[in-house]
């Protein structure tokens, strides 16, 4: 769906600017005030609304949207800030019927949303990303929900995710990440130089390495829009909502993020995340047809509005990790995924396109 261009929007004239002031030990402000500024010049009439701990941010963010004088939502920060003012609109539009798109100004290393559509990040890229928000183009983004049951059906957890949610072992470099943050965050030095990519990349050979040593494949019974498949010996399953993973790779390479689908991704060994991770990277030269020809099989996968996965241990294997967005997400029995067609508005450049 091609983006388009908005010459007035609905609810009012004040751009919500959504940030975290403390981010980055308080460097973050220093941008903010430049993006307020920049706001102001454009005549969008800024409004600074500071995060809240304790995931309070979405109901209080949905709460000023119900006053219905705003006319967009603008985050400022990482993807956890994209995805508490993404549910904070959602649920404006629930409760209330208030509905603004989500423009993007994003800061975080990972920046996956944003890449998908064209959106660079970093405070070198605050102007463009400004410019593309004045503008007003729009484009459709499906929205995944979650659901995450016990043994006995009960429900344990449910919530929405933006890009995509994942188990096996890179929802475990992703819980050894956050650890080795705190333990980081205990000595500034250390801080100072272990942060970001180089504390992933850690986390990443730690894991890597235990698995190997221990073993971590895991069964899975995936029942995809009625159809059931089982995968043996995983490592990973991912279910992709945007075109790039890990705003890097691209497993499918016809994956759209509006059209009601998403890409359920099975991942049978380490060697196969290596080989995945080298021939499907976003500047690879070689495309699907060249692959055919040569005889290099694509990526196996499969399309679905709804997935219901089951995901059996080894014997005296370690738990199953989950994952959304790049954050952790309850270990459980099963899980129920589900794709909420059209359920975000998101403001992009009028030819969006990764980067």
């Amino acid at each position: 769906m091609r983006p388009r261009e908005r010459e007035f929007f609905m609810s009012g004239p004040t751009t919500l600017v959504v940030a975290n002031p403390t981010a980055r030990t308080g460097k973050a402000a220093k941008t903010i005030d430049e993006a307020i500024a920049a706001f102001e010049t454009r005549g969008l009439h800024p409004e600074f609304f500071p995060t809240l701990p304790e995931g309070k941010t979405v109901e209080a963010l949905a709460d000023r949207l119900e006053r219905e004088d705003c006319a967009r939502v603008v985050y400022l920060g990482g993807d956890g800030t994209f995805a508490e003012s993404a549910k904070g609109i959602i649920l404006a539009r629930e409760r209330a019927g208030v509905d603004v798109p989500l423009g993007m100004l994003p800061m975080g290393t990972a920046n996956d949303q944003g890449r998908s559509f064209g959106i660079q990040a970093g405070a070198n890229a605050l102007a463009n990303n400004i410019a593309i928000i004045a503008k007003g183009c729009e484009q459709w983004l499906d929205v995944g929900r979650i659901e995450a049951f016990d043994e006995h059906g009960e429900l344990l957890a449910s919530d929405l995710w933006f890009d995509n949610c994942g188990f096996g072992l890179s929802a475990r470099i992703l819980a050894q990440r956050n650890r080795d943050r705190q333990r980081v965050a205990k000595v500034p030095l250390v801080e100072r130089f272990y942060r970001d990519k180089w504390v992933y990349a850690g986390a990443a050979f730690a894991e890597l390495f235990k698995s190997m040593v221990a073993g971590s494949q895991f069964s899975s019974e995936v029942i995809v829009d009625g159809e059931v498949v089982e995968w043996v010996g995983l490592t990973d399953l991912i279910v992709n909502g945007t075109i790039l993973y890990g705003g890097e790779w691209i497993f499918i390479e016809d994956s759209r993020p509006d059209d009601g689908l998403f890409e359920v991704v099975p991942f049978r060994s380490y060697a196969d995340w290596v080989s995945a991770a080298l021939r499907f990277h976003k500047r690879n030269p070689v495309t699907v047809d060249d692959r055919e020809v040569v005889g290099i099989p694509n990526r196996e996968f499969r399309r679905a509005r709804s997935v219901q996965i089951r995901l059996f241990r080894p014997q005296q294997g370690q738990p199953i990790s989950a994952q959304i967005d790049g954050e952790e997400f309850i270990t459980a029995h099963h899980y129920r995924v589900e794709n909420l067609f059209h359920h975000l508005r998101i403001i992009v450049p009028e030819d969006a396109h990764w980067v």
